[in-house]
C-alpha cells in the first residue's frame, strides 16, 4: 500500500515536471523567434545582394518564406503563441544591392514597421532601408 501511495506521489510529481518542461520550452521557442524575426530582414537584404537577384519575403500562414519567384530559399516556422501583425501574402521585396523595398516593390518612404505579440507583452520592430532591424522593449 505504501509503494502505491509513493508511486501516485511520483506520477504527480513527474507530470506536473513534464508540464512546465513543456511551458519552458514553449516560452524558449517564443523567445527565440522573436531573435530571429530580427535577423530575417538583415538575411533577405544580404541575400539578394549575393545572388543579385529579387527576392521577397512572405508570409504563408505560421510561415515565413524568403522567395526567388515561387522557390522557398528559406522559411521560418511562427511558433504557437506568437501573434504577428503582418497578414499573409508579401510583406518586404529585397533589391541586389541589398536593399529593402515596400510588398509592391518600390522604395521605402518610411521604416517598415509591424508587432510580434507573446505571453501579453507587444513588441515593436522597425526596418531599415537596409534590412536593419530594431525591437522595442
Amino acid at each position: 500500500m505504501e509503494l502505491l501511495v509513493l508511486l501516485a506521489i511520483l506520477a504527480g510529481v513527474l507530470a506536473m515536471g513534464a508540464l512546465n518542461g513543456r511551458r519552458i520550452l514553449s516560452g524558449q521557442e517564443q523567445a527565440a523567434f522573436l531573435n530571429t524575426l530580427q535577423n530575417v530582414f538583415w538575411q533577405g537584404a544580404t541575400e539578394a545582394a549575393s545572388r543579385g537577384e529579387n527576392l521577397t519575403l512572405e508570409r504563408n500562414g505560421s510561415r515565413l518564406e524568403l522567395k526567388r519567384g515561387s522557390t522557398v530559399l528559406r522559411a521560418w516556422d511562427i511558433p504557437q503563441g506568437v501573434v504577428l501583425s503582418l497578414g499573409d501574402g508579401p510583406i518586404a521585396r529585397f533589391t541586389p544591392p541589398g536593399k529593402v523595398q515596400d510588398p509592391q516593390g518600390r522604395p521605402l518612404s518610411q521604416p517598415l514597421t509591424f508587432t510580434a505579440a507573446v505571453n501579453g507583452r507587444t513588441y515593436t520592430y522597425t526596418i531599415s532601408l537596409i534590412g536593419e532591424a530594431k525591437r522595442v522593449p
